[in-house]
């Protein structure tokens, strides 16, 4: 592999699906033209929207010759994704979910890491920001350094944490055969990029840039907010690469609790107290001793989060993650 240098010779493709985005598909497009590394093109995939997101891209479209819009029917993430990246003209391909931001040094910043870490780097990220629907900052995911050969580490979870955030060689892209669209018909959506990362992480080195440069939204309803399909879509990535890795099954199984702790709390937040209890002692698959230690995590669970709660006040949630702000900087 070629290693980039800081010109602008290196053509990135930005990847953006869109179903349904025509209220949000504006900003997250602008925070992808508006990089400080201006050598790119934007491909906005229509994944058979039926709202106005193609007057909205079409305003796009003609305001930045560096847009290109496709239309597809529906087919889910996976297959938009994978559309454009059969579109992409690029050395690199960024993917960027069209109610997602970015700030203006993403690109530039990966760009550098990748000249940095050496030809054998097929990805890079960074750390993201939660944002509500208004951009407003509202947390962020605990911030990781792991570079290098971390396809170990990447079976507890998906370091990168969002479709939004990584940036990717093309000819790593075409090695992994790009995001797994079977997921969806074996109602398993929503693991897609982590599985497409652990591919990358099998074959390649993984380098990171430690600032907070993606703003993640986060919305009641959103593919992540389906804690079923979620806790499926991580049970059928990990059964097919336990059958190649069966040393780490255990990490594998680790990482699923980690998950359903996780969309516990979310469910928590929600108040769908059911849903979190389904998730916690799906886990403890009958062990007395573990179904006794789950119960007192999710007691724990609601005491931390009734505290925050009383303390919102005091939290930056009017921060808005782009461009006001320099990365994110929250405070819990």
């Amino acid at each position: 592999m070629r290693s980039p240098h800081r010109s602008a010779n290196h053509l990135v493709s930005v990847v953006v699906p869109a179903f349904n985005a025509a209220n949000t598909i504006r900003e997250t497009v602008s925070s992808a033209l508006n990089q400080t590394y201006r050598n790119l093109e934007v491909i906005i995939v229509d994944d058979g929207s039926t709202d106005q997101t193609k007057g909205v891209a079409a305003h796009l479209v003609q305001g930045d010759p560096r847009v290109r819009y496709v239309y597809k029917d529906n087919g889910g993430v996976a297959s938009a994704r994978n559309r454009g990246i059969a579109e992409a003209q690029g050395e690199f391909v960024a993917t960027l979910d069209a109610d997602d931001l970015w700030y203006p040094t993403k690109l530039e910043r990966q760009l550098e890491r990748f000249a940095q870490s050496g030809p054998e780097t097929a990805l890079v990220y960074t750390w993201c920001c939660w944002i509500d629907d208004h951009g407003n900052v509202t947390g962020s995911a605990p911030p990781t350094r792991l570079e290098g050969s971390i396809f170990a580490q990447m079976c507890l979870g998906n370091v990168v944490i969002s479709g939004s955030n990584a940036l990717v060689r093309r000819e790593a892209l075409t090695a992994a055969a790009g995001f797994d669209e079977s997921l969806r018909s074996r109602g398993g959506q929503g693991c897609e990029d982590w599985k497409l990362y652990l591919q990358i992480a099998e074959r390649y080195a993984i380098a990171m840039v430690p600032e907070h440069l993606v703003g993640y939204r986060i919305s009641p309803g959103s593919m992540s907010d389906d804690f079923k399909q979620m806790m499926q879509s991580r049970r059928l990535v990990e059964a097919e690469f336990v059958a190649a890795h069966p040393a780490l099954a255990l990490q594998f199984a680790h990482g699923r609790t980690i998950l359903a702790r996780s969309l516990a709390l979310r469910a928590i937040d929600r108040g769908q107290i059911r849903d979190a209890i389904e998730l916690l002692t799906s886990q403890s698959q009958g062990r007395l001793t573990t179904g006794i230690a789950t119960l007192a995590w999710l007691l724990g669970g609601l005491t931390r989060r009734s505290l925050r709660w009383m303390r919102r006040d005091d939290s930056p949630a009017n921060n808005r993650f782009l461009p006001m702000r320099r990365g994110c900087q929250v405070t819990d």
